[in-house]
Order: structure tokens, then sequence, then C-alpha cells
């Protein structure tokens, strides 16, 4: 296998920091040293009791995240266990630089030692993550964008990748409602296979378990409990991405986070984020909009409306989907859902759902166009967009005032039911 040939002037640009440690890979050592790397890492067998916790074997994901990092990374190297390579830390070269028979080996090392020094006195241990490459792992799924454990396992630098992250939520399910994380289906998952190709998990073949995701809210709860050392560093490069994604600006009700310090400021953006939102559902509007981008804001006040609801809710959606199911599956009210005969809910959907809730009745008619929400047989808001595609693009909600229009309406719902 074709070693990467680096000089001794780049040395710096080959130093690493992985769990917390400045590293440089096996295969670069070797090109210093001029060796071989196998020849290199039979030494650190041969003496392994002089390199415990001074050189140790990159995961596949703490691989993956330098390649994302570092572009001059070999790609070919890392997609098997058996090719992942060590790092060596500066005490486990100075072990080595002790055993090999190297001409000028003390001068290579001094030169590695003064790179680790100058490396260590940066401002910043490793180039800033990538934006570019986070906003490459932003999905969007159930019209909301989201990003895959195994991604933010890879970024975050979990230990034990996917288990640490599902484990954080699985410690803290006060943190992460099912609108903030959530497992998506098989289906769901087959989809952005086949529509990324470059994923992550294309390099890491299959999975045991689907996938789960985190949306924005979800992400910004994620970051205050992961624990790893990067994690300060990881999360500002998230929440950069997702403002960078965003096109559009909420006048006069924009919540500005400070990011610059997330562990030092959590609490007060906790507080902040809980005035808005206690803001937003005190204060019903009977005329809003949405704008292309703004799914979250969109999504959560249709959720409120429902809740208004005490004795009935009816929906008119023609394309609902499982997003209803979700948006309705903890109105413990009556809900009647009026959708066309071919919807995007299937047999399973349905049967699956009524084994646990049982609060939904479902109503077939091709009659109607518009979407609305009718709140005990009084209040009728008028939505502009199907509820699965809300904040997709720019709509409103109308609250409807005419009260010869919403009788007509509520006795059209009342000969359906």
């Amino acid at each position: 296998m074709q070693e990467i040939i680096i000089s001794k002037e780049n040395i710096k640009d080959k130093i690493y920091e992985v769990r917390g440690k400045l590293v440089i890979l096996d295969s670069d050592l070797a090109c210093l040293y001029q060796m071989e790397t196998k020849n290199l890492n039979r030494i650190v067998i041969r003496h392994e009791s002089m390199f415990i916790s001074k050189v140790f074997r990159l995961t596949k994901e703490e691989f993956y995240l330098l390649r994302c990092q570092n572009g001059t990374l070999k790609n070919g190297r890392g997609e098997h266990n058996k090719y992942l390579p060590n790092v060596f830390t500066l005490e486990g070269i100075r072990e080595l630089n002790n055993l090999i028979k190297v001409e000028n080996k003390d001068l290579i090392f001094k030169k590695i030692e003064t790179n680790f020094q100058i490396k260590g006195n940066a401002s910043r241990l490793l180039s800033p993550v990538n934006t570019r490459k986070i906003e490459n792992l932003i999905y969007e799924v159930r019209g909301i964008q989201v990003m895959l454990d195994q991604d933010l396992a890879m970024l975050y630098e979990c230990k034990n990748g996917t288990k640490e992250i599902n484990q954080a939520v699985k410690n803290n399910p006060e943190k992460f409602p099912e609108r903030y994380t959530f497992i998506i289906t098989e289906e769901e998952f087959e989809n952005l296979r086949s529509k990324f190709l470059t994923s992550s998990w294309n390099n890491y073949g299959g999975r045991r378990y689907q996938p789960r995701v985190f949306t924005e809210q979800g992400l910004y709860m994620l970051a205050t409990v992961l624990k790893t050392p990067v994690a300060t560093r990881v999360s500002m490069a998230i929440m950069d991405t997702f403002v960078l994604m965003k096109n559009y600006l909420i006048e006069n009700n924009k919540l500005y986070l400070s990011i610059n310090n997330i562990n030092e400021h959590l609490s007060l953006h906790d507080k902040q984020i809980r005035e808005l939102f206690q803001k937003f559902k005190a204060k019903e509007l009977n005329n809003l909009i949405y704008f292309n981008g703004e799914i979250y804001d969109a999504y959560s006040k249709l959720v409120d409306i429902m809740k208004l609801a005490k004795e009935e809710l009816v929906i008119i959606d023609s394309y609902a989907d499982k997003t209803v199911l979700d948006m309705i599956k903890n109105i413990s009210t009556k809900v009647i859902l009026i959708t066309k005969t071919k919807s995007l809910l299937n047999n399973l959907d349905i049967k699956k759902y009524h084994e646990q809730y049982h609060n939904l009745n479902i109503i077939y008619n091709d009659t109607f166009h518009d979407r609305y929400l009718i709140i005990d047989n009084q209040t009728i808001y008028h939505c502009g967009t199907s509820l699965n595609y809300a904040g997709s693009k720019t709509f409103s909600i109308n609250k409807l005032e005419d009260e010869i229009i919403k009788n007509l309406l509520i006795d059209k719902i009342r000969k359906l039911s």
C-alpha cells in the first residue's frame, strides 16, 4: 500500500487532535523517519507495555471525522478495521525514537517536538469544523431539517459511537421529546440512502437499528449533555451551519442565540428559548404568515392550535400523512381527520396508530381542496398548506371571522359525520 508522502516542513499540518490529545498518524510518522508503516507498528507491538496510552488505534468514526476536516488525508485508508491507522502522542514518538535505528533520528524528533509545541500553543488545535461538511450532513425528513445520530457521533468524536448519543437521549427523556428527536422509519432511511450516496452509512456499511435523527432544537439539547473534548467547538460549528442555511429573519421575534461560548451561556439560552415559546403560546394571533424555512415555528403553532380543542378537533387535509398522526397522538380530545380517498396514510399506519391511540376517526372525502382546523365546532383556522409541508414554502394561517362561512363549513362537516 502506497504511503502518504509529506515533507518535514509540513509536520504541523499533520498533527491532529483526537480524544483531546495531539497526535500524528502512523503513516505520516513513518514518512518522517523514512520507514515502512508496518515496521513502525511492529516495534509498537513488540514493546506494547511501553506504548500504553501513548499510541492508540483510531475508530472508523474518528478517521472519518479527520478525513472530513482534512482533505489531504488519503481516502483509501481506514475503510476496514484491518487498515485503521494508529496515532502517536508526543510521548509515544519519544519512546519510538529511543527504539529505532534511523540516521538523524534525534534531529527528526526535535523537529517533531517543536511542531507539537507550536500546535499546542496555537489558539486552535485544529482547523475549525468545516461548515460546508456539516451542511452536507443535514437532511430533510418529514419536512424538517435533521441530522443523523451516526454523523453526530463522528463530529462529536464519541468513543462509543451512536451508543453514546442514544444513551444521552435515554438518560435525559425530559430534554428530548419526539419533536426534538425521533427514529426514522425503514422507508425514510432507504429514501435517504438513495438520495445521498456519499453519506457516512455508505462508508461503514449497514447498521442493526434504524437511525435516530435530531432537529435543530434537539441539537441544542444534545449540546447540553454531551461532554466530549470537542463538544463546544463542534456545537458552535453546527449552530453556525443551521444559521447559514436559514434564508429568512423573523422581525421583532427572532431569538439571537449566542454560540461564542455555548457551555458558559447555556443557561441564558435556555431561558431565552422558554420565554420565546411562552410568548408565542400566550399570544394568539388571528392571522399569521410563515416564510419558507420556518418549519419548526409553523409546526409548533399548528400543534398549539390543535391543543385548544376541549371536546373535538376536526382536521381537513387531503394530503395528510404520518406527520398528522405525530401531531395528534398526545391530544386527549376526539379527533376527526377528513382526507382524500387515496391518501398518503396507508392502512398499516392507521392500524398501528389505532393499536396504541384511540382518539382518531378518519373520514374519506374528495371534495375538499383547502386545509382547515375546526376547534369544538366553533373556531375555524384556514391553513394555506398541508400540515406535513408547513414551513417548506411561504404560507399563512388565518382565523375565519365570518359567521356565515363558518356555519356553512360546520354544517358540511356534520353531514359527513
